[in-house]
């Protein structure tokens, strides 16, 4: 049984000018409440879509992981415990391998909106299997979005590659194999977990955005972080959403999901993590005793040296769970970066132009009938 969305208006009011389809759908979040995705980006959106539909789609937040957490939110959705989610593919690599694929590959740089742009198109335009695994699923991907640059943080100072070894180290994607490469022993733990962890001694690092340092409560046992960039990876899936809720949407309302999900996008990618993101970061070592932590030339040999054969272990890592051609997957993501590094540059960090951008070069060219 679905769970009903409060009511805003009064039923008789309801009753009176809303349409006899209306649907309310619920959208279960495994972040923390105060996580940017749940206090402003699908708030944002979904305010959009029951605007532009007249009350004919709602929807339901229920946040913090109360409906299911990371790991389980694909099942959750599939299940029909809830419409939509948040997506995170490397914590289900077997079932939408060809998306993991993608988050485990290092953009060079440091701009958010360049892999977020590219990833959804990828995904969305250029990429049949990624939509093929997630139909499998009855699931559609939509919302996608980047994280600021990875950092380490952690209980002591990592100044060095060789500090790295032995180290347990929360991180996933690029980053993870990265670290592996180094000696680390590399823990799959949900961002939540990871503060208890951190707090017992369980985990020495999390690799992650730093702006988490507040959100998730990591600078309260892990005071340091390594100033080094373990550059951008794309996408986390900010709206995957259930063919079920999909397919009982009127066509006007799967328009207009089409047309919110870019703003889920730019929210994430550049108020969350780009503007957000360094103004915690900086506050935390201002006020919460953080500490940046200098490194050597070794951390970025260890960068070089990893995507010399990035490319290769991660297509033979999705060959193994089945994806047929990785490499054309990767070609065309290697193709859409160069495009929105052209973009990018115009885009800046203006949220509303990023989702006009999405909206053009991705969203406008799908057909809702059709996915």
């Amino acid at each position: 049984m679905r769970l009903g969305f409060r009511l805003v208006v009064s039923i008789a009011l309801a009753a009176a000018v809303s349409p006899a389809n209306a649907e309310e759908f619920t959208y279960g979040s495994w972040p923390a409440s105060t996580d940017w995705l749940n206090t402003t980006a699908l708030p944002r959106a979904f305010a959009q879509i029951e605007e532009e539909t007249g009350g004919d789609v709602t929807w339901n937040l229920i946040s913090g992981g109360q409906l299911a957490g990371g790991k389980e939110t694909f099942s959750a959705i599939q299940d029909g415990l809830m419409d939509a989610g948040f997506g995170f593919a490397p914590y289900a690599p077997n079932l939408l391998p060809s998306i993991s694929m993608l988050y485990g590959t290092v953009v060079a740089g440091e701009d958010p909106v360049v892999a977020a742009g590219a990833a959804t198109e990828t995904i969305l335009l250029h990429c049949p299997s990624c939509l093929d695994e997630a139909k499998a699923i009855e699931q559609l991907p939509l919302g996608m979005f980047a994280a600021s640059p990875y950092v380490l943080m952690c209980r002591e100072p990592i100044a060095s590659v060789a500090d790295l070894k032995g180290k347990r180290i929360r991180a996933s994607g690029s980053t993870q194999n990265m670290l592996a490469i180094a000696g680390a022993s590399v823990v799959s733990a949900s961002l939540a977990d990871a503060v208890s962890l951190l707090q017992r001694g369980g985990l020495d690092c999390v690799a992650g955005a730093g702006g988490w340092m507040k959100t998730y409560g990591y600078s309260d046992f892990a005071k340091y972080v390594t100033d080094f960039s373990f550059g951008v990876t794309a996408p986390a899936i900010g709206l995957q959403l259930g063919t079920a809720a999909w397919e009982r949407m009127t066509p006007e309302g799967r328009l207009a999901t089409l047309r919110a999900a870019p703003i889920v996008t730019a929210e994430m990618t550049i108020n969350n993590f780009v503007l957000d993101n360094q103004k915690t970061i900086d506050a935390e070592i201002a006020n919460n005793g953080v500490q940046m932590v200098e490194v050597g030339d070794d951390f970025a040999k260890l960068m070089a040296d990893y995507q010399v054969d990035e490319a290769k272990i991660n297509a033979d890592r999705a060959r193994d769970l089945g994806v047929e051609d990785p490499e054309a997957i990767q070609k065309a993501y290697a193709a859409a970066v160069e495009k929105w590094r052209g973009l990018a540059p115009e885009i800046g960090t203006d949220v509303d132009a990023f989702a006009d951008v999405l909206w053009t070069e991705v969203y406008s060219k799908l057909d809702p009938e059709s996915l």
